[in-house]
């Protein structure tokens, strides 16, 4: 196997068991924020269903507009540099607009899980197939160039972050 295709993998593996812990939650807890100005599980599944429908757009090529390109390398090392080297979220912070729920009223856990299943395995197949340059390295919007084993791994590092939150 690859490094590419073991990086799928893993992160495949952490969506996978974040899938199955927010599938056992019981309708009630789905819908019921986790505190005060937190997200409820099914926010949580939607925010990351958001994340990697935008990640397909990352690989494509057509993200759009992002952070100015001096910026770039500032927000790489504080983001992605030191979550990778610490293999976790060092400190806490909020989610940038594009990446929050938009559904007050959320959808059913099927639904929600089925849209994040589509959309990690539409990124999967970007990254195989159709852009072949992404293989190698991201052109993220805002962390500039990122190799892209390293930015599945914070990916994964991401769906376990988020798993934990739905305990």
């Amino acid at each position: 196997m690859t490094e590419l295709e073991t990086a799928i993998t893993d992160n495949r593996a952490a969506v996978e068991d974040f899938a199955a812990r927010a599938r056992g939650l019981d309708p009630v807890k789905w819908v019921t924020p986790r505190g005060e100005g937190q997200w409820s599980p099914a926010q949580i599944v939607e925010h990351l269903a958001i994340v990697y429908e935008y990640n397909r757009k990352v690989v494509r090529g057509d993200a759009g507009r992002g952070a100015p390109r001096f910026l770039r390398p500032i927000a790489r090392w504080l983001i992605v540099t030191r979550t990778i080297k610490a293999g976790r979220f060092t400190r806490k912070g909020r989610a940038p607009g594009i990446f929050k729920p938009v559904a007050k009223s959320p959808a059913p856990a099927g639904e929600l899980l089925a849209r994040l299943s589509a959309a990690v395995a539409g990124m999967e197949a970007d990254l195989r197939s159709g852009h072949p340059e992404a293989r190698h390295a991201i052109d993220h919007p805002f962390f500039g160039k990122v190799n892209t084993i390293t930015w599945l791994r914070l990916q994964a590092i991401h769906a376990r972050h988020h798993r934990s939150q739905l305990t």
